[in-house]
């Protein structure tokens, strides 16, 4: 059985795995200058949800979470963690 801090590293493994694989369609998207201009604003969110995804992976694999919250560079992830 596996304890609570192998799961949490698991965890963080994915989010970040995700996160690679949300930028990399972001870029392919980015690769036709016409399609970037028509959705931007969606782009923007796709680069933003990576953006959080590797926040909660360093919040999951952090020895000290609160450390990790407080570092997140991400504001609106930060501001509804502390509000949970």
């Amino acid at each position: 059985m596996m304890m609570q801090r192998e799961w949490l590293a698991r965890v963080g493994e994915q989010l970040n795995r995700l996160a690679a694989e949300i930028e990399q369609l972001g870029e392919k998207l980015c690769a036709d200058p016409e399609m970037m201009v028509r959705n931007l604003t969606a782009l923007q969110a796709i680069d933003a949800i990576a953006q959080q995804q590797q926040c909660l992976a360093r919040i999951v694999t952090a020895e000290e979470m609160d450390d990790a919250v407080a570092a997140c560079s991400f504001a609106e992830l930060k501001e509804r963690l502390l509000a949970a």
